[in-house]
């Protein structure tokens, strides 16, 4: 009954107290800034690299696959290998696809396998935010803490909305948002390597 009436902000301060939630927390903030460029401004991206709207439309398709190539895909690798590894390697892929999105290479087979990693990388992320609070908080606090990561997916959207605004009206391209995004999910995938190996370490909560 105690542990029912907990006040919530009991919860907070573990949460907050823990370093596997912040890691977890900016490593997908800087991960999840792509957000906008596969979403709203997908289109309009995919043209920016000097292709037609219905070459782009036939890549939409091809990334669309990828998100669920990435789904199944993540979910056999989390239940066979490490946490940390698994999410790294997942996160990182669209690392290379936006940095050759950004560069002058406008092969339509660069573009397409461009946007099948970040593909990849997309359906994996709503399960691994899920499975990571699992896998480290315990049930008692698990809808507290999943509840203050997925904000994270709200802010870096949010923000990364603003800075391709600010980015198409300084230099009428994409191209820095992309160099820029590229090295955010890089730097964003490698903090994920912090979180513990172990299946057997100590759930927080």
């Amino acid at each position: 009954t105690a542990e029912l009436h907990r006040p919530a902000r009991e919860d907070y301060g573990v949460i907050l107290r823990s370093k596997v939630f912040w890691v977890i927390f900016i490593g997908m903030f800087m991960c999840l800034l792509q957000t906008p460029l596969h979403a709203s401004q997908m289109n309009l991206m995919l043209v920016d690299n000097d292709i037609s709207m219905q070459t782009a439309a036939n890549i939409v398709t091809v990334y669309a696959f990828g998100t669920v190539v990435g789904r199944i895909a993540c979910g056999l690798a989390l239940d066979r290998f490490a946490t940390p590894i698994v999410t790294t390697l997942s996160m990182v892929l669209p690392s290379l696809g936006f940095f050759l999105l950004g560069t002058e290479l406008n092969a339509v087979s660069i573009i397409t396998a461009s946007m099948f990693l970040v593909g990849l990388s997309v359906g994996a992320e709503s399960d691994l935010i899920s499975y990571l609070v699992a896998r480290y908080f315990k049930l008692r606090i698990y809808n507290t803490t999943l509840g203050l990561i997925y904000c994270v997916s709200f802010l870096a959207s949010a923000l990364g909305a603003v800075l391709i605004s600010v980015t198409l009206k300084l230099a009428d391209s994409f191209s820095p948002y992309l160099f820029f995004v590229s090295g955010s999910i890089a730097l964003g995938s490698l903090l994920f390597l912090f979180m513990p190996m172990s299946r057997n370490c100590e759930k927080i909560g």
